[in-house]
């Protein structure tokens, strides 16, 4: 989109779906959220805490509609991923090495990330073995407790599976500067 002649009146929002059926390090509610476009803080990561309404609310202010309902009217805006100096961007979507060995992108024309940051520890031959008579055809179809069991044995091995949160401040940032 970044080479698009539309370029500079495009704004993406991405944020993962359904984050609440499988937890992470920190939390079982923390999703990832992606904004992509001008005006936009590049290369950067905003640690503000906002929620999928706050991304709602924040579309419904860059398109000037109406809020949907009292949620999102008084939801914070996501301002602090925003920086209005910030004209010029670029973004080239580039594919995981990992894809290589499947055939999810088989004829489709793709950049491949020069190196490799994640390496499986399972082969694709695993990971359909696995799932196999898993139900695919629509989203939530997938026994999700055993679906997140799964994924981490394929990508964490042997290391024992979480059932308790660690405490762990892992964004880097002294508990006093974390806390809100």
């Amino acid at each position: 989109m970044a080479h698009s002649p539309f370029k500079n009146d495009t704004l993406i929002f991405i944020q993962e779906d359904d984050a609440q059926d499988g937890p992470d390090h920190v939390d079982a509610h923390r999703s990832t959220g992606y904004v992509i476009g001008p005006y936009v803080k590049q290369g950067q990561v905003v640690s503000t805490r906002y929620n999928s309404v706050s991304m709602i609310r924040t579309i419904e202010d860059v398109l000037g509609v109406d809020h949907l309902n009292l949620n999102d009217a008084y939801q914070a805006p996501m301002t602090d991923v925003f920086d209005l100096s910030q004209v010029d961007w670029t973004y080239t979507a580039v594919a995981s090495p990992v894809l290589k060995s499947t055939t999810l992108l088989a004829g489709a024309p793709a950049d491949w990330l020069d190196n490799d940051p994640f390496s499986p520890i399972r082969p694709a031959s695993w990971w359909t073995e696995q799932t196999d008579g898993f139900d695919w055809t629509a989203e939530d179809r997938v026994p999700a407790a055993l679906f997140n069991q799964i994924l981490w044995e394929g990508l964490k091995g042997d290391a024992p599976y979480p059932t308790a949160r660690s405490g762990l401040d892992l964004s880097g940032r002294t508990k006093s500067a974390s806390t809100p």
